[in-house]
């Protein structure tokens, strides 16, 4: 009878530093909403470096936010999508059983990419770029609505941050309790020992 001796593989989820884990969910972000607002970068970009004329900067405009716009939004949304795909990968989360035992993490880091992604969006591609298209001769208007629902889904997004960060720190700094495990004294520090703490 054949026997397999090659060690099970077993799967471990990475403990990485805490900020290095948000930078990669704020780079996944920022990604998505730079793809998602080509259609408005680009007609600035021509106006900007000079390629273009106002009037034809206003065409082109006209015709990627007008038919293509969809597009550029879709795109952003699957970037994000492979870039929390590749976000769990690195850090252990590899197969369904994984991420059924890590589903609080997953959802709470897709559920952050999505608010600081959205609120991003709106904050750049409605507020930011009208602004700045308006300064170089672009016929935009800043879209006020944008400015309400970006600072609510950002403030949503910086809510959902400091409270896993507080649950983190929470957990992190209770340890579970151990049978046999010496007692701390509450009243002057010193370890007691369990029979002496009996007596």
């Amino acid at each position: 009878m054949k026997t397999d001796n090659a060690p099970r593989l077993k799967e471990e989820v990475v403990r990485d530093n805490p900020q290095k884990a948000r930078r990669g969910i704020f780079l996944g972000s920022a990604l998505a909403i730079a793809t998602g607002c080509l259609c408005c970068i680009t007609p600035l970009a021509l106006v900007l470096f000079g390629l273009a004329s106002i009037s034809t900067a206003v065409s082109v405009d006209n015709t990627l936010s007008g038919k293509y716009i969809w597009v550029f939004r879709s795109v952003g949304l699957l970037l994000l999508a492979a870039a929390l795909v590749v976000y769990f990968r690195r850090r252990g989360i590899c197969t369904l059983d994984a991420a059924r035992r890590q589903r609080n993490r997953i959802l709470n880091a897709a559920l952050l990419a999505l608010l600081f992604a959205i609120g991003g969006y709106l904050a750049f591609e409605y507020v930011l770029l009208g602004y700045w298209g308006r300064a170089v001769g672009l016929p935009w208007v800043p879209e006020h609505w944008a400015m309400v629902w970006s600072g609510i889904l950002l403030g949503a997004g910086v809510l959902v941050l400091l409270a896993t960060r507080w649950i983190r720190r929470a957990h992190n700094e209770t340890p579970p309790a151990v049978a046999g495990a010496p007692k701390k004294s509450v009243a002057h520090g010193d370890v007691i020992s369990k029979s002496n703490a009996e007596n």
